[in-house]
């Protein structure tokens, strides 16, 4: 008798698993589609991946399209299903596949006439299956040589032509493989929205300011890209007492800082619930709101970050940008950054202490602007469109 094939022998398996299993026909029913999407983001249902598949959706893409969203639990998402639309449970918070999820994964993959990834790069099965890396981000860090991207990518989204460079050299992929649309998560920075209707709670605060750290100590693992100590799990403010302190300054000035941490930040240290003026925005707050990060930006007055590539998309605001940098000459050399002069394209305001904190939460509350001439150089350099066009440049690009 001749032995099966490795890929034989699943199908094979995947079809005997369905006889066996009658509650799960779905199993069988992937073996037919031809016109299939599939999404992916990290955290679920967000960034680019959102953006865009809001788009197709909103101009009846479904109709034409199966669309599949691999997420941690289906459950959550059971609510934004329609027609042509199916959330499957496919990373479960980082534990292995169950086996009828590796079959699930397979037939749907295998089938599909595009994957589209903003995190965890979906691998191709199928040579005339077209792959997109819609990225979460143009980086600051270095992201080179950690395999970002598979090789055999067909396509990653870049935001500007300055951009292909930079990235063509940090991904090792030649220059062809780049598109130009623009970000389609800032598709809504340049479109009218309720976003305050949807947080009533923070309408009554004379500024509000976004702090996004990028993560040191990742949360389940070994990976720590500074070798200095963050007490608090965040850079800058390195006790409960320095927390507490600047709680009251924000009260007394009548302004909320919003916390989001990182998907992948060690947060077990930082406790901020009960805090009046910092507040930690959730992945799972954003979902029961409704809102994306990014449209959360226009209800802000500044942004506090480091190293994250936020930076570039919050530039389309003209609102006052922050700089942590008390671990810069650390960071550099365990971590690196896309260029070694990487200051000079941090258009903002450099915060190396608690100090220089407060200096720049009062220029906040002052509206004194230190570099509004630098930040409208680098929105022009890292953003080629500056418009709500972005998913419908890709969608025509990908003659969807």
């Amino acid at each position: 008798m001749t032995a099966l094939s490795p890929m034989a022998s699943i199908s094979f398996r995947s079809c005997t698993l369905a006889r066996e299993l009658p509650d799960n026909t779905t199993v069988l029913s992937v073996f037919k589609i031809k016109n299939v999407i599939v999404f992916e983001s990290n955290a679920d249902y967000s960034d680019n991946s959102r953006a865009f598949y809001e788009y197709l959706i909103e101009n009846k893409y479904n109709n034409k399209y199966k669309i599949y969203w691999f997420v941690n639990n289906q459950k959550d998402f059971k609510d934004r299903e329609c027609k042509n639309v199916k959330f499957l449970t496919m990373w479960k918070n980082g534990t292995k596949k169950s086996f009828l999820q590796w079959i699930k994964y397979f037939h749907i993959v295998k089938n599909a006439k595009y994957l589209i990834s903003s995190n965890r790069q979906l691998h191709k099965l199928n040579n005339k299956t077209i792959s997109i890396n819609i990225n979460h981000g143009t980086p600051l860090k270095r992201v080179k040589d950690i395999g970002v991207v598979p090789k055999d990518i067909d396509m990653v989204l870049v935001g500007s032509d300055f951009c292909v460079n930079m990235m063509s050299n940090q991904l090792n992929l030649p220059k062809d493989k780049f598109i130009c649309v623009g970000n389609p998560r800032n598709d809504i920075i340049f479109k009218d929205s309720n976003t305050i209707e949807k947080v009533k709670e923070y309408s009554d605060y004379d500024k509000i300011i976004v702090w996004l750290p990028t993560f040191r100590k990742a949360m389940g693992s070994e990976r720590n890209d500074s070798t200095l100590n963050f007490p608090l799990g965040l850079p800058i403010i390195y006790s409960e007492e320095e927390l507490l302190k600047l709680n009251e300054y924000l009260k007394r000035n009548n302004v909320l800082i919003l916390f989001k941490l990182h998907p992948h930040q060690d947060t077990t240290l930082f406790k901020a619930s009960s805090l009046s003026n910092i507040k930690i925005l959730t992945d799972s707050y954003l979902i029961e709101k409704d809102i994306e990060l990014t449209e959360l930006f226009k209800i802000s007055d500044a942004l506090i970050t480091d190293y994250s590539g936020v930076y570039y998309d919050y530039l389309l605001l003209d609102n006052i940008i922050g700089f942590t940098v008390d671990d810069f000459e650390d960071y550099k050399n365990k971590k690196g950054f896309v260029f070694d002069n990487i200051q000079d394209y941090m258009a903002g305001e450099k915060i190396k202490n608690i100090e220089d904190l407060y200096v720049f939460i009062d220029n906040v509350i002052k509206n004194n602007d230190l570099y509004k001439k630098e930040r409208n150089e680098m929105k022009n350099k890292f953003n080629k469109y500056l418009d709500a066009k972005s998913s419908e440049r890709l969608a025509k690009y990908l003659k969807l």
